[in-house]
């Protein structure tokens, strides 16, 4: 797939990918074609960056990277208080 044909967007902590084809292949025996729709979204973890968001397409590889913003929060015990 070209890069023009592949939309990548991130809301919300989720990444979606978007993508239509419409490919047609002939050789002199048989003709193929390949076409269709696809989307995938992918929910990202805590502290992703959504301001950091780089995606490359090189040799038909499509490539996201997301950068971590701040560290992952710490577990935080919490104290339960006993009313009588």
């Amino acid at each position: 797939m070209a890069p023009e044909d592949i939309d990548v967007m991130i809301s919300d902590g989720i990444l979606t990918v978007q993508a239509e084809r419409s490919e047609r292949e002939v050789d002199k025996h048989h003709s193929e074609i390949r076409y269709g729709a696809m989307s995938r979204s992918v929910t990202l973890p805590a502290g992703a960056d959504e301001d950091d968001v780089k995606a490359d397409c090189t040799d038909g590889m499509l490539t996201i990277s997301v950068g971590l913003g701040a560290e992952k929060a710490e577990a935080k015990h919490i104290e339960i208080h006993h009313s009588t």
